[in-house]
């Protein structure tokens, strides 16, 4: 099947019927009813199927122009045909997959404009598009694609399954697992940052260590994964790398990790399995958090936190801890009126008590 005639099927409107098969739920309405697409609540049109979970979305779906929903048997009625899945996201992830459009790949085989060394091994059906550089004795296990202006330097290992973006770089000696997907620009392997103050100046602390990055990793565009300083810096199977996020030197990342965008984590830190980090949350160096740990969005973590724990703030604390506080900082200007009011009576009284000294 050509490349259009795949957008074609992908176009093709589907009946609720089928929608409900691919979701694996049931179907509340006319079962023929035809679905060309997906959007937002807001935005779906009538052919069009959109997606809510709770309460909060009950007003916003009895004004959408949708001719479908998907939600749980829970959820309760609504104004349009529906989809009923236990799991609702996960329903309409697998509709969203039915109506992707196909991803364009470099075709299997080396582009003219690639350089590959003569002693890399290469894999069966691996994409190798053009300006892509491989290092001396790299490996790149099957299936894997490199798209435009990738770098795999010398001696690393890249597994089954990979795809690489365009530009993005893996530096020498690092290992990447199976079905690893790195977004563009993204940078594994680059020199952690490391100096020794001495004699007026900054010595560079050489970085010798390497990247090992377990199967199932997906990493987002522009983030930074430094190599340790010696050792290994490791990111575990099935973390989620966003955006913009900075991993340094001799990080231990464990298994299924969540880690949100211009997340930053310094030299040594220690995180458990799945640990989740909210968007801008920063944690110094040789930290170490407990499998679970969950921290709120611009905190910056200063101290270690045991497994199972929520935390937020900056100091981060924990989450109970931190909503008081914030609480209570609320209050402030309130507190603040009302110490000047009493200063202003004391200083009233204690005129009053002076005149009458002197009477």
């Amino acid at each position: 099947m050509s490349r259009f005639e795949v957008i074609a099927e992908m176009r093709k409107k589907l009946t609720l019927a089928e929608l409900a098969k691919v979701a694996g739920g049931t179907v509340r309405g006319p079962a023929t009813l035809p679905i060309g697409g997906v959007n937002t609540v807001i935005d779906a049109r009538e052919d069009e199927i959109t997606w809510v979970r709770g309460d909060e979305f009950r007003k916003k779906l009895e004004t959408s122009r949708a001719g479908a929903v998907v939600v749980s048997p829970s959820f309760g009625a609504t104004p349009m045909p529906a989809v009923l899945c236990e799991d609702p996201e996960l329903g309409f992830l697998r509709i969203l997959e039915r109506f992707a459009p196909p991803i364009p790949r470099p075709p299997v085989g080396i582009d003219p404009a690639a350089r590959v060394a003569e002693n890399v091994t290469l894999g069966g059906a691996v994409a190798i598009g053009p300006h892509v550089v491989i290092g001396e004795r790299a490996e790149i296990g099957d299936r894997t694609v490199l798209h435009a202006g990738v770098f795999v330097g010398p001696d690393t290992t890249v597994g089954a399954d990979c795809e690489l973006w365009a530009g993005v770089v893996v530096r020498e000696r690092c290992r990447l697992g199976n079905r690893v997907i790195i977004h563009p620009n993204a940078v594994i392997g680059a020199d952690g940052f490391g100096y020794h103050f001495t004699e007026g100046r900054h010595q560079k602390i050489p970085q010798i260590g390497s990247v090992r990055i377990e199967d199932d990793v997906e990493i987002g565009a522009n983030s930074c994964i430094d190599r340790a300083k010696f050792g290994v810096t490791v990111i575990g199977q099935g973390t989620k790398i966003d955006n913009l996020v900075q991993v340094a030197h001799n990080v231990q990342i464990g298994t299924h990790c969540v880690l949100a965008g211009q997340v930053g984590l310094s030299g040594s830190v220690r995180l458990g399995r799945y640990v989740v980090l909210g968007g801008q949350a920063g944690v110094a160096d040789h930290i170490g958090l407990g499998d679970g740990v969950r921290v709120a969005a611009t905190s910056l973590v200063m101290r270690s936190f045991p497994a199972g724990k929520t935390i937020g703030g900056s100091p981060a604390k924990e989450h109970r801890d931190w909503l008081r506080e914030e609480v209570q900082l609320r209050r402030l200007p309130e507190w603040v009126a009302a110490l000047k009011d009493l200063t202003r009576r004391i200083e009233r009284l204690e005129r009053a008590a002076d005149n009458q000294q002197t009477s």
